[in-house]
Formats: structure tokens, C-alpha cells, sequence
């Protein structure tokens, strides 16, 4: 893709008012022919932000020429061949004699120039809630208009999810029977929202396999568990086997009722990062896939960066062969938006990550018929 590129100067009869710069949102090059312009709306939210006043349009035919001595108008452009054929690129026009606009417009193609490149995008996507309106199980959170907020367990919180009511249900049927019961898994979203309505001893916190093999019981025949919502199921187990070596008698909350959500999300997320060289995060820090997603890029030492709206984007931020994009944004528009603006800085190709664990559907014998 690098031999392709080309960074240019053109004279143009265009006529563009001191103080302002045409962004063009497609032209025709003397050579290569037409130029789409899809990353456009970044270069005009970059113009806004300089003070300019941007202007997007498509640049008329014919109108860039190479020597032009009286030309009212400057053109920086860059172009790159697309692998499927035709041409994309980037362009600017200002008035030859605004020395203002001339700068930044010269400073703009040359930095994004720097940062043209083959480019892989890797998405941890959110599926869509199902016809009944449940999420499945292990399906990645996120923020929708209609869910700015989300459950401890990490689905959606308009959304039905059975994981604090199972919790809950078994934390009090353990309870009521007289055992000991410990709660395990991660409690960052903060203390369960069941803890304060139990009855009898209050549960002990057990969180890693450290505090596992420290935990002190009373009745090892007597010992129960729970399972926090909102777990990565696999740190659980872990925590799990300590216990069982321990208190070989340990019963607990059934498999089945395990929400799978960010275990799923752990996945696709670790999965992503581990070949990535960078991390967008478009949306709020406070939804669960952001803050596992940074808190895994900060033990990778990815450099990561908050993508407050597409256009806000800076060429050190895409710098990178292959980055992993998290959307938190309503109906997902942060990743449409940034991914057509990635589809004009160099050739993209873009890729989903998800996990889902759900419930594999028994085999049902068939009945003996009747004799």
C-alpha cells in the first residue's frame, strides 16, 4: 500500500474564501481519476477545532492542475490505491495567499500522510437482544439508548437476566438450612445487591485462590457457595478448586445458573488485544466491556485512547497495524462512524471478536409407547 501513496500540491480555480478551507469529500485526480473521501468529516472537525471555517464538498472535475501559476487556490491531497481497485484519499484546499490556512492545511495531509497504512480493526461486538427481549447467556453488554446502565452481572439493565435472582434465591435456600456460605467471584461493580436482605451469618467474600486458602469454616461439612453476579466464570473455577480441596464437601449454586456475560467478554476482549497494538474505546468508561477491555489494556501495556465522537480521532491515536475497538455508544453508531473514517486512512479490514456461551439443549428421551 505504501507504493501507492501519493502526497501532492495542486493549483486550482476553486475559489475558497480567506479563513475557511474546502475539505473535499471526493475529486477527480489528473491521473488516477476519481478519489473517494471517506475520512472527510475528520479533517472538517480538525478545521472547526483550528478556528478555520471548514467547507465539505466535492471538488468539480477538472478543476486541480499541476502548474496553474495565477491559480487562486492551493490544494494539498494525498491518494493511495484501494486493493479492490479505484483510489481513496485526503484533501484541502485553501486560498493561495491565506498563509493561516496554508499552514495547517500543508501540516494536516502530512501528518495523516505519516499515518496511511494497512490497517486491521478487531470489533468486540455486542449482539442484539432476542425476540423475547432476554439476552443470551454470555452475550457482551452494551449501552443502547433505552440502557445507559447495567446489572452487576454485566447485561444491559432493560434487559431481563436471571443471575441475582438465582444468586440470591441460593444464597437464602443455603442460609435458611443453617450452612456457611461464602460468596465467590469478583465483587468490583461493587457489593452485591442481595447481601444486605439475607438472613442468619452474614457470607464471607472469598475472591481469589489466596483468600481461599486462608478462609476459615466452622463446619467444613456445612460449607456452601455462591456465585457473585458479574464473575468471569473462569477465575470462579479456579477459586472453586481451592475450595473443594479443601472442604471436599463443598456444595454450591448450580452451574446452570452462572451468567456467562463477562466471561464471555474477558474472552473476546483478551483475545482481541493479545494481536492488537493499540485500544479506541468510543462511549463510557462506566460500561462493563470499556472498563474490562482498559483494565486488560493497561496489564498489556497497550496505549489507549477515549474516542469522545469519531471526528475527535488524531493520527497518533490509528498509528498502529491492528487495533482493537470497544462501542459503547448508542446503537453502536461510534463503531460505524470511526470504522468509515479508518476505510479512508489506508486499506481496512474489519473483524468481529465475540464469545457466547449459552445452554447446550438437552436430548429429551423419547417415551416407550404404550403396550
Amino acid at each position: 500500500m505504501n507504493r501507492s501513496v501519493l502526497s501532492e500540491v495542486f493549483r486550482a480555480t476553486l475559489r475558497v474564501p480567506p479563513g475557511t478551507l474546502t475539505v473535499a469529500t471526493s475529486f477527480t485526480h489528473p491521473a488516477r481519476g476519481r478519489v473517494d473521501c471517506p475520512a472527510h468529516g475528520l479533517l472538517a472537525a480538525l478545521t472547526r477545532n483550528s478556528g478555520l471555517v471548514p467547507r465539505s464538498r466535492a471538488l468539480p472535475a477538472a478543476c486541480l492542475h499541476e502548474h496553474l501559476p495565477d491559480a487562486a487556490t492551493t490544494v494539498f491531497a494525498v491518494t493511495y490505491e484501494r486493493p479492490e481497485g479505484g483510489h481513496h484519499g485526503l484533501a484541502l484546499a485553501a486560498d493561495a495567499k491565506d498563509a493561516a490556512a496554508l499552514a495547517f492545511a500543508g501540516r494536516q495531509i502530512d501528518s495523516f500522510r505519516a499515518v496511511l497504512r494497512t490497517r486491521r480493526l478487531l470489533y468486540v461486538m455486542a449482539p442484539t437482544a432476542i425476540a423475547d427481549g432476554r439476552v443470551p447467556a454470555g452475550s457482551v453488554p452494551a449501552q443502547t439508548a433505552a440502557a445507559p446502565s447495567w446489572e452487576s452481572c454485566g447485561c444491559p439493565a432493560t434487559r431481563a437476566c436471571p443471575a441475582t435472582r438465582n444468586a440470591n434465591s441460593a444464597l437464602h435456600r443455603f442460609t435458611d438450612r443453617g450452612d456457611e456460605v461464602v460468596v465467590v467471584g469478583s465483587q468490583a461493580a461493587g457489593p452485591p445487591p442481595w447481601e444486605a436482605r439475607t438472613t442468619g451469618a452474614a457470607p464471607v467474600a472469598v475472591r481469589s485462590r489466596q483468600e481461599a486458602e486462608s478462609v476459615a469454616v466452622g463446619d467444613p461439612d456445612r460449607l456452601a457457595f455462591v456465585v457473585t453476579p458479574g464473575s468471569v466464570v473462569s477465575e470462579v473455577a479456579a477459586v472453586l478448586k481451592v475450595l473443594r480441596r479443601r472442604y471436599p464437601r463443598l456444595r454450591g449454586q448450580h452451574p446452570s445458573e452462572w451468567c456467562y456475560t463477562m466471561e464471555d467478554l474477558h474472552t473476546a476482549v483478551a483475545a482481541a488485544l493479545s494481536q492488537s497494538d493499540a485500544l479506541l474505546v468510543a462511549g463510557r468508561r462506566s460500561a462493563p466491556a470499556v472498563r474490562t477491555a482498559v483494565s486488560q489494556a493497561a496489564e498489556a501495556k497497550l496505549r489507549v485512547h477515549d474516542v469522545t465522537t469519531p471526528t475527535s480521532l488524531r493520527p497518533q491515536d490509528i498509528d498502529a497495524a491492528t487495533i482493537t475497538l470497544v462501542d459503547a455508544t448508542p446503537d453502536g453508531r461510534g463503531r460505524r462512524e470511526i470504522g468509515r473514517i479508518m476505510n479512508g486512512l489506508g486499506p481496512a479490514s474489519h473483524v468481529r471478536r465475540e464469545v457466547r456461551s449459552s445452554p447446550e439443549p438437552l436430548l429429551v428421551p423419547r417415551s416407550s409407547p404404550a403396550r
